[in-house]
């Protein structure tokens, strides 16, 4: 990867997709942290037949060479290359589907294009809680030098994480996976160039609600039992609001596995 400098340049946003199914109805599918565009391959088995998958991956994962490009990330950006490619396929409406941190881009073509959407499908998606470790790690021009710094010096960082966990202000889990995230330069390399490129994508509850009433889009989110990151807490908002066609499923998996285990869910179902 280049080296970390440099990161505010901004170029056009270029994500690579590939496409899964052959059916006459569309979904655009976007992976999580440290996947690429074919952990959505066990959809083709269910959905192949009655969809076209278009399966992008993110920035820095996958066969994505262009390190700076799109960094970061605004509404702007995305509007123009989305609305260039539903335009090059000739997509008038889809579903739309995010995993973890790619959900945030979910979340923003919902802002962007809601009158397409014609549902949503959010695996463990991320950006609806604070974290702590997005926010200190992109929140100001020092805290980003500082996550730079950390990049390359690791133990500083696991020290601190171990010290957060034995008072009790972060749970033991939620270390653990993330030492499990940065455990080597490249992985730490690639979580700061991710997590520069999203940090200007932010959740807003507020506009989320009023948008899926609007054009009555259902959503359907499914969680991991064992994912200590994303819980069910976090889509109250969602649940309780009586005029929002919402569901939650939680699914006896930990976090990394949800895309795999959400394909069997939904395989399951449609046989019944």
């Amino acid at each position: 990867m280049a080296a970390l400098e440099n990161i505010e340049e901004e170029n056009l946003l270029d994500l690579k997709y590939i496409k899964v199914g052959k059916g006459n109805k569309n979904a655009i599918a976007f992976h999580g942290f440290g996947q690429d565009n074919s952990y959505y391959a066990p959809f083709e088995s269910i959905y192949g037949q009655e969809y076209t998958i278009y399966c992008f991956n993110l920035p820095f994962h996958g066969n994505d060479t262009t390190i700076k490009t799109g960094i970061p990330a605004s509404l702007d950006i995305l509007k123009v290359f989305f609305k260039r490619f539903f335009e090059k396929n000739h997509i008038a409406g889809f579903t739309n589907i995010g995993f973890s941190i790619g959900s945030k881009i979910s979340i923003a073509i919902l802002e962007l294009f809601p009158e397409k959407i014609e549902k949503m499908l959010l695996i463990a998606p991320d950006g609806f809680s604070t974290n702590i470790w997005y926010s200190l790690g992109t929140g100001s021009r020092v805290s980003r030098s500082l996550f730079k710094y950390f990049v390359k010096h690791p133990d500083n960082l696991f020290r601190l994480s171990d010290s957060m966990a034995y008072l009790g202000l972060v749970h033991p889990g939620v270390i653990r996976f993330a030492k499990s995230q940065i455990n080597s330069f490249e992985k730490r390399e690639k979580v700061f160039y991710t997590w520069m490129f999203f940090r200007k994508l932010r959740v807003n509850k507020d506009r989320i609600i009023p948008l899926l009433i609007r054009h009555q889009i259902p959503i359907s989110i499914f969680l991991g039992k064992e994912d200590k990151i994303i819980l069910e807490k976090h889509f109250k908002f969602l649940t309780q609001n009586k005029e929002v066609d919402s569901s939650i499923t939680i699914l006896q998996a930990g976090h990394n596995d949800l895309i795999k285990e959400t394909a069997k869910f939904l395989e399951g179902s449609k046989e019944k």
